[in-house]
């Protein structure tokens, strides 16, 4: 069985200023590094085998403790980098002139076919990250391995693993510092992490989604 836990970086630095990240690279919070704590904290005592991260600061400041308690080498993926978010990155989105409230918009009702400018889509992501994944789950067969990558990758990741609908993905939530668990045999399950423990399904808004 493959047991693929997916992680989401801790806070930064820009998701208190509410500014859109995308390939930029900002610092983690003072929250975000305790989440990083809290995440070694709940796997510490699983026999994982491989920590996966983005080439992003948050991304691999978030897996450095489970890297150093592990003795595991952060195995870099730029197939892990945040969707680009092109000429938004950087702003914050209560404060959007026309123009880019414009794209923002548009980008929100056709995240599968509309790029942003300078940027991608969810489809972009979908291609780059579909082979890491046959990679993974040909690799790491039979063992644990944690990925620690970003929102919109880690939507992408789920919905490759559990065939789970593209048009529905985008209402999957994961916080920062928020952990799902796949599990694939035969069959795919899925658990997120709450209150200090793995429950199934998917957190769908306030709702729990099981497959």
């Amino acid at each position: 069985m493959n047991r693929i836990y997916i992680a989401r970086h801790g806070e930064t630095i820009w998701n208190v200023e509410g500014r859109i990240q995308g390939r930029s690279d900002p610092e983690l919070s003072p929250r975000g590094i305790e989440q990083s704590l809290a995440l070694l904290e709940l796997l510490k005592d699983r026999p994982l085998l491989a920590i996966y991260t983005s080439t992003l600061k948050r991304s691999i400041l978030t897996a450095q403790p489970l890297s150093h308690y592990f003795g595991l080498p952060l195995r870099q993926r730029p197939e892990l980098d945040e969707m680009a978010f092109g000429i938004l990155e950087g702003k914050r989105v209560l404060c959007l002139d026309d123009g880019m409230r414009e794209e923002w918009e548009r980008f929100k009702r056709q995240r599968f076919t509309y790029r942003l400018p300078q940027g991608e889509n969810y489809t972009d992501v979908i291609y780059r990250v579909q082979p890491f994944i046959e990679e993974i789950l040909r690799n790491h067969r039979d063992q644990e391995i944690l990925i620690v990558g970003h929102r919109v990758v880690n939507l992408m990741l789920l919905a490759l693993l559990l065939r789970y609908p593209l048009e529905e993905i985008s209402k999957v939530q994961q916080e920062n510092g928020g952990l799902y668990l796949v599990e694939k045999d035969g069959e795919v399950r899925v658990y997120h992490h709450h209150d200090g423990r793995m429950v199934e399904g998917l957190l769908i808004g306030r709702d729990i989604r099981v497959l």
